[in-house]
């Protein structure tokens, strides 16, 4: 029924399965989870509310990246930022870099206006596909900075070296820039050369962040336990080998 050396690592799935679904359980019943304040997230109504006053387009992308999880988490934000877009009136720009992450995206903005009702509000050709090449991507990025002088760029997902390309363009035209990703090369980049910085997995708190939904709340309660306990298990255990004790480590790779 075990593999050898895949023992431990069932059982922590288990533990972390069983984790998240009791807390899930415990936030639909009414346990409080408090999340302590992002300034990232907390400035993107001023990002928005900035456009409005300006009368200039907020451009919104998720990267260079696939559907992946950090893809995701900036999808999450989108969709927080499409509605605020559809409340302030203001033009919203979207450019992706792969097939499948248009695909996905076109779908998020139509179903944020829509529930902001607003649906007549999304423009097709405002959720643009570049190029699936790194380069001709950020060209093509830098391209829509520069002719629609944007007044916010938010750039929140999967980001490589062309991160720091992107926020100098962003620079350049003025515009308030919120980035973040989890690529941990890249964020020194945007600390440097933008006005608020998600970093790294804050990303995954964008939907229990804005939607205050029951089970994300829980269940990133739960994933900051499951992390308070790796932390711990790391601790005590290169404390154990330090002192010729592999008993922790024997257990782990069973």
């Amino acid at each position: 029924m075990f593999v050898d050396g895949r023992i431990f690592d069932f059982w922590t799935l288990i533990f972390m399965t069983g984790l998240m679904m009791i807390f899930m359980y415990l936030a639909r019943k009414g346990m409080k989870v408090t999340i302590r304040p992002i300034p990232g997230f907390d400035a993107i109504e001023e990002a928005v509310g900035r456009a409005a006053e300006m009368g200039k387009p907020v451009h919104f992308t998720p990267g260079f990246g696939g559907l992946v999880a950090a893809t995701f988490a900036g999808l999450e934000v989108l969709r927080h930022v499409t509605k605020l877009a559809a409340q302030y009136d203001v033009r919203l720009i979207v450019t992706v870099s792969q097939p499948e992450t248009y695909a996905v995206t076109e779908q998020v903005m139509r179903q944020s206006y829509l529930e902001a009702g607003k649906p007549e509000a999304f423009r097709v050709e405002d959720c643009r596909f570049i190029s699936s090449d790194q380069w001709a991507y950020a060209s093509g990025v830098i391209g829509v900075l520069l002719r629609e002088q944007v007044a916010s760029n938010i750039m929140i997902g999967q980001f490589a070296a062309e991160s720091l390309i992107l926020a100098e363009a962003g620079n350049t035209v003025g515009a308030i820039q919120i980035a973040g990703t989890t690529n941990a090369y890249q964020i020194p980049f945007f600390v440097v050369a933008c006005d608020y910085v998600i970093l790294g997995e804050e990303m995954f708190a964008a939907s229990a962040h804005f939607a205050q939904d029951e089970l994300h709340l829980g269940s990133l309660r739960a994933e900051d336990i499951i992390k308070g306990v790796s932390i711990g298990l790391m601790i005590v255990g290169a404390l154990l080998f330090t002192f010729g004790n592999e008993g922790l480590v024997n257990i782990m790779i069973k």
